[in-house]
């Protein structure tokens, strides 16, 4: 078997279920240009490429190695080499992604394979049947689902602890001045400062910092890092999941999405090595539900929801916002101290965890209008986690509400979640106490203005009744001066000036 591997199956396990004759790898700039990424998702990626290619020639495996512009040139040279080969590929990720290569391969005399996917904890037979007579999916039906197929968290087929999940448990803001364990960073090898060289070289004016560059690149740094992890940050995960802090960037999340989005990592030994943390003692259940959660719910389910509902998902828009993004996303100054900070880190490592992306990012997104589209674009240009398969169904399901497949109502919020779950807005120029007014939260009549806006659609939800209930008793002329400082807002930062 000729295998060709792409950069997010970098897995020894795979090569060793099957044991190839032949190992291909394709270094494509293309792919890091369309759209422009992050230059650490560009150094993650190559140099994970390159040292587990280094791995394998050192068990035993023969590796073509290729650099080529596009992925097209790149066939055009290995077929010149290995006329009329057959290539068998693992099941890709992303949409439409496998037929373009069958086309490729078999217009260059070759014979394409498509083997399944492993890296996944569900097959798509799985979840299609799961799935079959659903309109929509909803993310709590689907884990208790998960929990009973894998055995996970369940005791004679009942969850442990007695509860599907430990939410009420898990959304406390840290103490005043609380420090969270610093995670394990990693020192770039000559192989990666090498790679770091020829992407400073060659992909020019790309958005973000190269330096710091501190990811794990090998399996044998993405296994340091699952430890560092369980030993350290699982324990207080659950309490502080959803918290924002200003003073930390990382606080309890585990920082494994780049490493299991590689390959590097399997879902399933992650989840076991927290499960067996748990075994150990010292780590409370309620933050390894949640942990266990983010795996084999919410990671496995965008996933099949993307592989079913593309191309669709990608082009949705139930809301019709059509503004541009703001510059603050790009780096333009603001005073909004949330953003600034997010937005900032984004920058400087190319992550920012879930509850910044939603409930910042996302949702001032959201709130303020933005094409759901090119919200996309941001979120796979700047994260090093990214992925089409990632950021459609979190971006565009969740973040925007552009689909009503993933959820039911969107995730707006005012600044008093933020201020609620963080510490940002006691530092900020804004008073998050105040909705009208040139020092006013920003965010707060723009998340009234959003509810006004879109009353004909989410006016019936159970959970937004209270809402609306505070819109009517404030009257007409103060929902008027809400849509008026909207306005003032949306035309502010849309010119960089808030």
């Amino acid at each position: 078997m000729n295998l060709w591997l792409l950069g997010d199956q970098l897995n020894h396990a795979l090569v060793r279920q099957l044991a190839p004759r032949q190992v291909l790898l394709v270094e494509a700039y293309e792919l890091g240009r369309t759209p422009p990424m992050h230059p650490q998702k560009l150094v993650l990626f190559f140099s994970a490429m390159r040292h587990f290619a280094q791995e394998l020639r050192k068990e035993g495996y023969p590796v073509v190695y290729l650099r080529a512009e596009r992925l097209e040139e790149a066939l055009d040279r290995y077929f010149e080499e290995h006329p009329g080969a057959t290539l068998s590929q693992v099941e890709p990720a992303d949409h439409g992604f496998a037929e373009r290569v069958r086309a490729w391969v078999e217009a260059r005399g070759g014979h394409y394979q498509l083997l399944p996917n492993p890296l996944w904890l569900l097959p798509a037979e799985a979840f299609d049947r799961w799935a079959k007579g659903r309109d929509v999916y909803r993310l709590e039906h689907f884990y208790r689902y998960m929990r009973r197929r894998t055995g996970y968290l369940m005791q004679q087929g009942r969850p442990l602890g007695g509860v599907w999940n430990f939410d009420r448990e898990n959304r406390k803001t840290p103490p005043s001045g609380y420090r969270p364990p610093e995670p394990l960073l990693f020192t770039p090898d000559a192989l990666t400062r090498s790679v770091a060289a020829m992407v400073r070289a060659r992909f020019r004016g790309h958005w973000g910092e190269i330096e710091p560059f501190a990811w794990p690149v090998t399996r044998k740094e993405a296994l340091a890092a699952l430890e560092d992890f369980v030993r350290h940050r699982l324990p207080q995960f659950g309490p502080y999941q959803d918290a924002l802090l200003e003073q930390s960037w990382s606080l309890h999340h585990s920082l494994l999405s780049p490493a299991l989005n590689l390959g590097l990592l399997h879902p399933a030994e992650v989840v076991e090595r927290a499960v067996a943390a748990w075994a150990e003692g010292g780590v409370p259940l309620a933050s390894l539900e949640g942990f266990v959660r983010q795996i084999i719910g919410w990671r496995e389910f965008v996933y099949h929801v993307y592989r079913r509902e593309m191309p669709a998902l990608a082009q949705a828009n139930q809301l019709e916002a059509e503004r541009p993004l703001p510059p603050l996303y790009w780096g333009a100054p603001t005073r909004m101290r949330c953003l600034a900070v997010v937005v900032g880190r984004v920058r400087e490592r190319g992550y920012a965890h879930h509850i910044e992306r939603l409930m910042v990012l996302a949702n001032f997104a959201l709130i303020y209008g933005v094409l759901p589209q090119a919200a996309n674009d941001w979120f796979m240009r700047a994260f090093v986690d990214s992925a089409d398969w990632v950021m459609v169904p979190n971006v565009l399901g969740m973040g925007l509400f552009a689909s009503p497949v993933l959820s039911s109502k969107p995730y707006a919020a005012s600044g008093r979640y933020i201020a609620r779950m963080g510490n940002h807005c006691a530092q900020c120029f804004y008073k998050v106490g105040e909705t009208l007014g040139e020092q006013a939260c920003p965010f707060n009549s723009l998340y009234w203005d959003f509810l006004i806006a879109h009353r004909s659609r989410l006016g019936g939800h159970p959970r937004l009744g209270a809402l609306y209930g505070t819109l009517d008793r404030w009257g007409p002329a103060f929902q008027a001066a809400l849509r008026q400082q909207a306005a003032f807002w949306r035309e502010r930062i849309g010119q960089g000036e808030a």
